[in-house]
């Protein structure tokens, strides 16, 4: 344990954890307090991806990269949404602590040599290497029981193994491989308990202590603790009023787990704090098996690959297609909010979009949870042919026979003259590389399938503003001192741009490790 101040971090996802490690790194006595029973929050249900330019480690894998290139990328995909002091000390600084975290917890990272940037061709852009996640560990049972879980995750809590495979296969994120989140988070945990860091689970901060103008400790179940305070308590997505007030337009659905429910941002509007980002997500197109539920709330699977593999379209309620299906989530979901937000085809009645696909198409690819090999289940729509699957899904059917027409007319060449389909590098890479198009190919072959896609919001991306070490801002300009946040608490650094595989964990990493510091070292 330091000798420093106290640092009291609120949340223990990686950008809690980090500020956690970055804190205890400078000597300060920290304190994690995790409103849920279990760790790692929304981070130990993702892939564990992480984005992180310019690394050592992508160095010594024999790629090229520096923090002015990663910069240019960054400036080209999000354009004028970018905090630019942000952006700066992200590139500048993502080396650091990537190897920060290697020294000091058991992680160790592997280059995703293949997974493209999102927007590789766009300037700054890379094919592959910026990407990394933690190899696989084994934790004992004792930590791995305290690590978070989800459905439809092989290794949850309970498990010796911290993933469910050893793999070498690197794309498991989208082609259904092993998930590496409860890693990243298992190794975060190991390296905060190893530097003195106490884990407070079960636990929720209810209010900041204020005393003049500086934030001085926290409310925990009724107990002052004293000391800085670092918000991480993600985003807000399953609070439905926070929802109704930021992020208007057509209905949306919350993944991730249901303890983000905006904590950080409320006691972050009780000081004082500017906020900005705000109407902005990690959009994910979604789908929900009924009678799935994650901690008494429904749950809802991302749906990432199955988009872009062969023999399939998405269309809108209308029966129009609206975006390049192959496009990274991100990009798809603000596509999906604006077919079917105000003045968009789409009414505000059932799920907003469908997902279409023919017999050839469900004999190769699973879809969610389902096998090729299993049977037809109840919430898949089925029909012999395209009309009597327009009148079962409630679209014109005229509009949609044209529709798949059109596509399938082009498709047969490998081509898509209205989205781009199979265009960009990553269409084709998260595709299937075994057919004759990794993405494209015509739906003729009878029945036909039809799956409901929500928009789901993986995480949101507003909420108060810092500068470059955290520190929250006010609405005077000024830096509310004693106060930090990271992660999806705060005001998003890019945007609302997706810019590649990690880019919610890679600055969360970054500017949670950042905040410690910065809350250890301020005085």
């Amino acid at each position: 344990m330091g000798t420093g101040p106290e640092v009291v971090v609120v949340g223990s996802g990686v950008a809690g954890l980090a500020a956690a490690l970055g804190a205890a790194g400078c000597g300060a006595n920290v304190l994690v307090v995790e409103g849920a029973g279990v760790l790692g929050g929304t981070s130990a249900l993702s892939g564990g991806v992480v984005w992180l330019p310019a690394s050592p480690q992508l160095a010594a894998a024999g790629f090229h990269d520096s923090p002015a290139e990663a910069l240019a990328y960054l400036r080209a995909v999000a354009g004028g949404e970018l905090d630019d002091a942000l952006a700066r000390a992200f590139v500048d600084d993502a080396g650091r602590v990537a190897t920060e975290v290697e020294e000091r917890t058991p992680l160790a990272w592997e280059v995703l040599s293949h997974w493209p940037d999102y927007a590789s061709e766009l300037p700054g852009g890379k094919s592959g290497g910026r990407s990394m996640w933690p190899r696989t560990i084994t934790m004992p049972r004792s930590l791995d029981a305290m690590v978070q879980g989800a459905p439809d995750q092989a290794g949850g809590p309970g498990r010796d193994a911290a993933t469910e495979s050893d793999g070498a296969d690197n794309d498991g994120v989208v082609l259904r491989g092993p998930v590496r989140g409860r890693a990243l988070v298992g190794g975060l945990v190991t390296g905060a308990l190893d530097a003195g860091v106490r884990l407070r689970t079960g636990s929720r901060v209810s209010a900041l202590v204020v005393k003049g103008d500086s934030i001085v400790g926290a409310e925990v179940d009724g107990e002052r603790i004293d000391g800085r305070v670092v918000l991480a308590t993600g985003g807000f997505q399953h609070d439905a009023a926070l929802v109704a007030d930021y992020l208007p337009g057509p209905p949306v659905v919350a993944l991730g787990p249901p303890g983000c429910r905006g904590d950080g941002l409320r006691m972050a509007r009780t000081v004082g704090a500017t906020l900005a980002n705000m109407d902005e997500g990690w959009w994910m197109p979604a789908m929900r098996v009924p009678g799935e539920r994650f901690e008494d709330v429904a749950y809802y699977r991302p749906l990432h690959g199955e988009r872009a593999k062969p023999g399939s379209i998405m269309i809108d309620g209308r029966g129009r297609r609206f975006v390049d299906e192959a496009r990274n989530y991100g990009d798809v979901g603000r596509a999906m909010r604006a077919a079917t937000g105000p003045g968009g085809a789409t009414s505000h009645r059932g799920p907003p979009c469908r997902l279409v696909f023919d017999a050839a198409y469900r004999r190769r690819y699973p879809v969610g949870p389902l096998e090729p090999a299993d049977p037809d289940p109840d919430w898949l729509t089925r029909a012999d042919d395209l009309g009597a699957l327009a009148r079962a899904i409630g679209v014109p059917p005229a509009t949609f026979a044209d529709t798949v027409a059109r596509f399938n007319a082009s498709a047969v060449s490998g081509e898509d003259p209205d989205f781009g389909r199979g265009a960009l590098s990553y269409d084709r890479w998260i595709g299937d590389h075994e057919a004759a198009h990794p993405t494209l190919a015509p739906l003729a072959e009878a029945p036909f399938y039809a799956l409901p896609v929500h928009l789901g919001c993986m995480g949101t991306k507003g909420g108060p503003g810092t500068d470059d070490r955290g520190r929250v801002r006010s609405h005077a300009g000024r830096v509310v001192e004693g106060l930090y946040a990271a992660g999806n608490v705060a005001a998003g650094p890019f945007g609302s741009a997706t810019p590649a595989g990690g880019a919610t964990l890679g600055p969360a990493l970054v500017f949670g490790f950042r905040a410690g510091e910065a809350a250890a070292r301020d005085r």
